[in-house]
């Protein structure tokens, strides 16, 4: 528009200067600008209509400092070619709440460097047309969205299970497939008898098919005995939670390389309640980071999530419930047993030497 501008006042100024002084050469060069004007102006109508660009990110998942390349290619069905075409692009970290915009240029490759882990959002919402020239431009508004998963660092963080954790029985929906346990509504297998063995897990139509006494072994409930809650509210909306999403991944898997089947919990307000992710391996461990990458926490907390925790889960049974404050401290039933230290994060992970 401001270009525009400046074009029409040159024009009136060649035909004003063209009555004073009488040249003919002024007031032609007037029109010659006027046909130019109307000649880009439906140039650019022509160029904007038959444009297409494209967003184009090759990876869904990258790692923090990683280059994520950005492409924008630029489609034009004909011989004629615009002047060039700029694209605005907006980066959001939808975790941390950032948001950049920047204009750059079409059928270019960026390199684009996270430097914080969350879901990036990368948006085309417009672009603008140049004639010929490059002087004179359409602007064109479009909603094209790629989103890449940036994963933190994994810090580990030495965990020492006792034996309450690790021989944990408790109702669950999943079984160990190499242990056999106690839960007579899943069947582990079914072996010859031995001395010791009850008469009621005797299967006996298999004995009387098999000529020999067969008895069932029942299947292990792999149960979660710890649960680490993320309590992240008393922190004003636009506080950078990297590290508290740091220490948060590297004591879930820490966990998980003790084979210690857990769950992590935070509260969702889109949702209005308490979600969690079940943790086992390194499968769930990433569905995990996956989902929780995705929430809003910029909007400033003000529920009693332990309390939330409690009510919803009243009658499960668990050895430890961690909470994970916005200080950087684990606590657990009130006490707090290990706390980072925001400076050398990595340092005081690695120094905590957690007992449960």
């Amino acid at each position: 528009m401001l270009r525009l501008g400046g074009a029409a006042a040159v024009i009136v100024w060649l035909f004003y200067m063209s009555m004073i002084y009488g040249s003919s050469a002024m007031a032609l060069t007037g029109f010659a600008l006027i046909f130019f004007l109307g000649f880009s102006y439906v140039e650019v109508l022509w160029f904007r209509k038959k444009c297409k660009v494209r967003l184009e990110v090759p990876f869904a998942v990258a790692s923090q400092e990683e280059s994520v390349p950005v492409s924008l290619p630029v489609e034009i069905k004909g011989k004629l070619q615009p002047g060039k075409v700029r694209c605005l692009l907006e980066v959001r970290n939808t975790f941390s709440g950032k948001t950049k915009k920047k204009w750059m240029d079409g059928n270019a490759v960026y390199p684009y460097v996270p430097k914080k882990p969350g879901c990036y959002e990368f948006c085309l919402k417009k672009i603008r047309v140049y004639d010929l020239t490059g002087f004179f431009y359409v602007t064109r508004r479009l909603d094209q969205c790629v989103s890449v998963d940036v994963l933190p660092e994994i810090c580990y963080v030495p965990v020492q299970l006792t034996d309450a954790v690790r021989n944990f029985f408790g109702d669950a929906d999943r079984y160990d497939e190499f242990r056999p346990g106690y839960d007579p509504s899943e069947l582990f297998d079914v072996r010859e008898f031995q001395r010791g063995d009850r008469v009621q897990n005797i299967h006996w139509k298999l004995s009387a098919k098999a000529d020999t006494w067969m008895v069932k072994e029942h299947s292990m409930p792999k149960a979660c005995a710890v649960t680490i809650l993320m309590d992240f509210g008393g922190t004003k909306a636009g506080t950078d939670r990297t590290d508290y999403l740091k220490l948060v991944a590297g004591l879930s898997f820490s966990l998980m390389d003790q084979k210690c089947a857990h769950y992590v919990a935070w509260y969702s307000r889109e949702e209005a309640g308490i979600l969690r992710s079940r943790v086992e391996d390194e499968e769930s461990f990433y569905l995990f980071l996956y989902r929780f990458l995705k929430v809003d926490v910029q909007i400033q907390q003000r529920v009693d999530v332990l309390q939330a925790y409690k009510e919803k889960y009243r009658y499960e049974r668990l050895v430890h419930l961690l909470v994970v404050t916005a200080d950087l401290e684990i606590k657990c039933e009130g006490e707090i047993i290990g706390k980072a230290d925001k400076e050398k994060l990595s340092q005081s992970m690695g120094q905590m030497e957690l007992v449960l």
